[in-house]
């Protein structure tokens, strides 16, 4: 426990910042929770990470907190902590009896700013969206970092493995799904770890169906330097999959996840009929990259920037498109 220290007129023990689920892919609410930690860690306050039921899709039900199915409590305190009658929160909109709920007035963006989250002095500091646009909000918190704070002077990836190190401790569980798989499949190297985006993306934009197609030269590229190596295939989508298989046959490495090859929202839900393990699925083919010899992700995908953030790859063994 925290000496009961006066900060900003409220005693620091009562001084909380709750991160709420932001509604985004896996590796996009976490890039929000890391960089939320950052926020309370500058702002003098205890990181608490709540995902809700609501606008959650990796919820299972009502009365869990589903972060916590994943990772341990990133502090001593809980969503518990910062139900108070006395407490004073900020966003407004929110009081003791309603925190646990979702603000529909959230998507306006008002009272949701960076500097006013630096400069609020109440109780309760509730993160339920994006402070910014484009995934930049930790290059948005860093100006605020000062000379004395460990993060000061860091790239952003290593902000990222600073507060994935010290905050960002996995279930055991899957720690040991993780390390199974590996020693099974993976232990004998070299491995390269290649994370294909497609589904709806494609759709979205021909970017992605651009990138995927340069793909291939720079696999080959590393066989014919590396011929005893095998392929990681990271992946979403079953059709990759079997494309992936015909090309590299028995050198290719895959988890056994649920991919979809529809489009249609609801048919996806009902492909991933076990919230926590959707999330888990994505979190095995993460890690297991980051055990890899080298990487080829882009850089739109939240899940291939992940990768990049988690380890501390050297430049020659790392190729992200752009």
């Amino acid at each position: 426990m925290c000496e009961n220290k006066i900060i900003d007129g409220n005693p620091k023990d009562e001084r909380f910042l709750l991160i709420k689920h932001i509604g985004g892919g896996f590796w996009s609410d976490i890039h929000d929770v890391q960089s939320k930690i950052l926020l309370a860690e500058i702002t003098n306050r205890h990181p608490v990470v709540y995902w809700g039921w609501e606008n959650c899709y990796y919820t299972l039900g009502e009365d869990y907190n589903s972060f916590e199915q994943y990772y341990l409590p990133v502090s001593d305190y809980s969503i518990g902590d910062v139900v108070n009658d006395k407490y004073t929160y900020y966003p407004p909109t929110y009081k003791f009896f309603n925190v646990f709920r979702e603000d529909r007035t959230k998507w306006t963006g008002i009272y949701r700013d960076v500097p006013s989250f630096i400069n609020c002095d109440t109780n309760v500091l509730v993160s339920d969206l994006n402070c910014c646009v484009n995934s930049l909000l930790m290059h948005q918190i860093l100006p605020w970092v000062k000379e004395d704070h460990p993060a000061y002077g860091l790239t952003e990836d290593e902000v990222f493995r600073y507060i994935n190190n010290k905050y960002m401790k996995l279930r055991p569980d899957i720690v040991d799904e993780i390390e199974e798989f590996y020693h099974n499949h993976m232990e004998t190297g070299p491995i390269l770890a290649v994370h294909v985006r497609a589904g709806a993306k494609l759709n979205e934009d021909s970017h992605w169906s651009e990138v995927n197609a340069e793909y291939p030269h720079e696999i080959d590229c590393y066989l014919k330097d590396n011929p005893s190596a095998r392929i990681f295939l990271l992946t979403d989508d079953e059709i990759v999959l079997e494309q992936y298989k015909q090309m590299y046959g028995d050198i290719l490495i895959y988890t056994d996840c649920s991919r979809k090859t529809i489009n249609d929202y609801e048919l996806c839900v009902k492909a991933f009929p076990d919230n926590r393990r959707k999330g888990i699925e994505i979190i095995k083919d993460t890690y297991l990259a980051c055990k890899c010899d080298y990487f080829i992700g882009n850089v739109r995908s939240n899940v291939s920037m992940a990768v990049k953030r988690l380890k501390d790859w050297e430049k020659d063994k790392i190729k992200m498109f752009i």
